[in-house]
C-alpha cells in the first residue's frame, strides 16, 4: 500500500467518524406518556419502550451509542430509580447499539437467542461486540417478566424482520411494543441476510 493510498483510506475513515458522531448531536429524545407507567422514547432509530415503579426500569431497545447519554437524561427524567432491565427486540444496531452503555448504567439484557448468535459474530465493519453489549438472558419462544406492578408477555416472532424478533405486551397497560415487525405507513422490511427466507 502507497503513502496516498494510506492517506486516502484514513482521511475517509476520519470523516466517516465524525459524520457518524455529527449526525447524532442534534438529535432530541422525545418521550410520550403512553399509561400510567409506560412511556416510548423516540430519537434516531427504533423507538424505546419504558416502564416505570417501585421496581426500577424496564427498558425496550436502546437506539445507538452515542444517544445513550440523551437516552439515559430522557430515563432519568421519568424515574430515580435504578435501571434492571433491558430488552432487544432484534439484534439490527438502531435498536442495540447502546447495549454496552446501558449495561454499564446497570441493566441486565434479554434478548432472543438469535439476537445473542448474531451479536456474537462479526459486525458488517468487521468489529466484534464486546461481552458488556451481549444479552445476558436468552429465550426461544416466549418470556414473562413481571415489574412494576405488571406482567409483561414476550414472543417471538419468527420468519419476520429478522430470525430473532420479539413482541412485548403490557397486560395492564395494554401496550404492545412490536420493534420492527411493523413499520406505520409503510410495508415492514424483511432482512434477507438475518436468517429469514
Amino acid at each position: 500500500m502507497t503513502i496516498s493510498q494510506f492517506l486516502s483510506i484514513f482521511i475517509l475513515f476520519i470523516s466517516t467518524s465524525l459524520y457518524a458522531q455529527g449526525r447524532f448531536d442534534k438529535v432530541e429524545i422525545t418521550t410520550t406518556k403512553l399509561s400510567d407507567h409506560t412511556y416510548m422514547l423516540q430519537g434516531a432509530g427504533g423507538n424505546i419502550g419504558v416502564s416505570v415503579g417501585e421496581d426500577g426500569v424496564f427498558v425496550i431497545d436502546d437506539q445507538f451509542a452515542p444517544l445513550s447519554e440523551k437516552i439515559l437524561s430522557a430515563i432519568k427524567a421519568l424515574s430515580d430509580k435504578p435501571l434492571r432491565f433491558l430488552v432487544n427486540t432484534h439484534y439490527h444496531g438502531d435498536h442495540t447499539g447502546g447495549n454496552e452503555n446501558m449495561a454499564k448504567a446497570g441493566a441486565t439484557i434479554i434478548a432472543h437467542h438469535n439476537v445473542k448468535k448474531r451479536l456474537e459474530s462479526k459486525q458488517h465493519n468487521g468489529s466484534i461486540k464486546p461481552k458488556e453489549a451481549l444479552p445476558v438472558i436468552t429465550f426461544n419462544d416466549q418470556l414473562s417478566i413481571t415489574i412494576n406492578d405488571e406482567s409483561v408477555a414476550i414472543f417471538h416472532v419468527s420468519n419476520a424482520h429478522t430470525d430473532g424478533d420479539v413482541i412485548l405486551y403490557f397486560t395492564e397497560s395494554n401496550v404492545l411494543h412490536t420493534g420492527d415487525t411493523y413499520f406505520n405507513g409503510r410495508y415492514p422490511y424483511i432482512d434477507l441476510n438475518s436468517g429469514e427466507v
